[in-house]
């Protein structure tokens, strides 16, 4: 699917590798009050450590989608160095398949940005952070084979995280190829007070990704999660 982004701000930097990280965030009803402030101040934190590390700051590239009912570009793809956080609100359901095709979109059209400029890149990050479980189950089929495509053939880094008791890690571990070993479908698990701690963690990931080296090997080691986000499953 071709997706003309015009919120998109072109990378910098461009004999650098970059890495390009969306992240899909739950804004649904059940959202509001308390957890939505986290999610708010999440973001902020998030931005303020890739932008402190110099290679992260000059590789990385992020792009927020949000879905509620629908899904919608919050934030283009934005150099990291450029990243304003957004402040987000809340309504409506759980739109998390059309959110997860809508960042696959936005994947494929950065990968096409960088092979017109002759830039190299690092295997993109999608991140997908809800506390229910998505009710547009009519196109889950879909795009849940189209994800589990991608995993598969190393084209994303899928990162589920599960907020609070409601959210069902077992629909979000089902995003994985079925033939994976049960060890490997890793979705994370935080209370609605571990935002922060949830995007100082995922940007310390990025910005391991965005020092290492893929001409000796493209698995990289990934930062201890921090007190309060566990191994859901």
């Amino acid at each position: 699917m071709s997706v003309d982004f015009v919120q998109d701000i072109m990378p910098e930097n461009i004999g650098e590798r970059h890495v390009a990280c969306v992240l899909c965030v739950d804004v649904s009803g059940s959202m509001s009050g308390d957890p939505i402030r986290e999610l708010n101040q999440g973001l902020v934190e998030f931005g303020d450590a890739l932008q402190a590390d110099p290679m992260a700051c000059g590789r990385a590239e992020v792009a927020i989608v949000g879905f509620d009912t629908n899904a919608y570009i919050v934030t283009g793809m934005t150099p990291a160095s450029q990243y304003v956080p957004p402040v987000l609100s809340t309504g409506g359901t759980t739109a998390m398949n059309a959110a997860i095709d809508l960042g696959l979109d936005m994947i494929e059209d950065r990968k096409a940005t960088y092979k017109a400029a002759g830039i190299s890149y690092y295997r993109p990050w999608l991140f997908v952070l809800t506390d229910g479980y998505p009710n547009d189950s009519d196109e889950g089929a879909r795009v849940k084979t189209r994800l589990q495509d991608y995993i598969r053939n190393k084209k994303v880094v899928y990162m589920p995280m599960g907020i609070g008791t409601g959210a069902n890690k077992k629909v979000l571990q089902s995003y994985y190829p079925d033939e994976y070993d049960q060890s490997k479908k890793i979705v994370l698990q935080a209370n609605q007070n571990h935002f922060k701690e949830a995007f100082q963690w995922l940007s310390a990931s990025i910005s391991v990704v965005s020092n290492s080296n893929p001409q000796i090997s493209d698995e990289v080691t990934l930062p201890a999660l921090p007190t309060g986000i566990v191994v859901g499953i």
